[in-house]
């Protein structure tokens, strides 16, 4: 059976900048209408009018946030015949009004990310810019937040760092009772044994001082990041390797490691901010990769 590309669904569905009936849609694809109807519920999930109804809505959410076109403007190009008729069918897709969503500016413009086939303005980011996947966004909140950490212990004296913790140490092969020191090192050197066992990369896996603690982060920031790009480029994530480092040898995936990298360096986060809390150091919560995410965007 042939592949149909999602670009020929589009064809079909017509030019976006036309008003069009089902009856001209189908006669534009050379189907009749109840055929023409068949081939897109089979291929897309939904009739043709629903599916192209969808498209122009998130056109006009895309517009909404990345124009200052007038809402009436945006409403007319997009099949409506009065503003509000489009406002009730917007909020029924999007859940607010149109002008509170371009007031809001989000970046989504999709309605339901289960449908096959979604409007795909030609540039959806801005020249230069870069999208953030899940692993490198969980890595710099990570590492954003044991700095944090660790300028709230400067304020500590040697024995409150080298008091034994009220939570055990994640690994069942390491000792159960470790001290805030111990957590914020290795917490701070989360990659360490990875970039060793993968790529040779020799680091210190436990810095003792504040000082190593911070140049642990940016080494094993900068290392796992460019461990994971390495992965994702090949797509080898579901690749085995020989951990030479164990004793005896096991074998990892690349997925395995990445995931389980990041899971104990989010215990860690978390365990250490609830030992520092009582503390007064001014740790009061735990920042979410959200406060991340709106942090990073915020002009320097």
């Amino acid at each position: 059976m042939k592949k149909v590309s999602h670009e020929s669904n589009l064809e079909m569905l017509g030019d976006l900048d036309k008003a069009a009936t089902l009856a001209d849609l189908a006669h534009g694809a050379f189907y009749s209408k109840p055929q023409f109807a068949r081939v897109i519920k089979k291929r897309l999930g939904e009739a043709p009018i629903t599916v192209r109804r969808r498209l122009l809505l998130e056109r006009s959410a895309f517009r909404l946030s990345h124009s200052k076109e007038p809402i009436t403007s945006i409403a007319f190009d997009a099949g409506f015949e009065s503003l509000e008729g489009f406002s009730r069918a917007f909020r029924s897709a999007f859940g607010t009004s149109p002008s509170q969503f371009r007031k809001l500016s989000p970046d989504e413009y999709r309605i339901d990310l289960s449908e096959r086939l979604h409007y795909s303005p030609t540039l959806v980011h801005r020249q230069g810019e870069k999208q953030m996947n899940v692993p490198e966004l969980m890595t710099k909140h990570h590492c954003w937040e044991m700095l944090r950490f660790l300028d709230a212990c400067e304020a500590l004296p040697d024995n409150q760092l080298d008091q034994p913790m009220a939570t055990y140490e994640p690994y069942v092969w390491c000792e159960h009772q470790v001290t805030l020191r111990q957590m914020l090192g290795r917490a701070c050197a989360f990659a360490a044994p990875w970039m060793d066992s993968i790529n040779g990369e020799k680091t210190e896996y436990e810095p003792e001082t504040l000082v190593a603690m911070r140049e642990a982060v940016k080494i094993n920031e900068e290392g796992f990041l460019k461990l994971f790009a390495a992965i994702d480029g090949e797509g080898s994530y579901d690749l085995t390797f020989v951990d030479t480092q164990c004793d005896p040898p096991i074998v990892f995936s690349y997925v395995g490691v990445l995931t389980h990298a990041l899971t104990h360096a989010a215990y860690r986060r978390m365990v250490i901010s609830q030992e520092l809390r009582p503390l007064g150091v001014g740790i009061d919560r735990v920042r979410d990769p959200i406060d991340y995410v709106k942090a990073a965007s915020e002009p320097s």
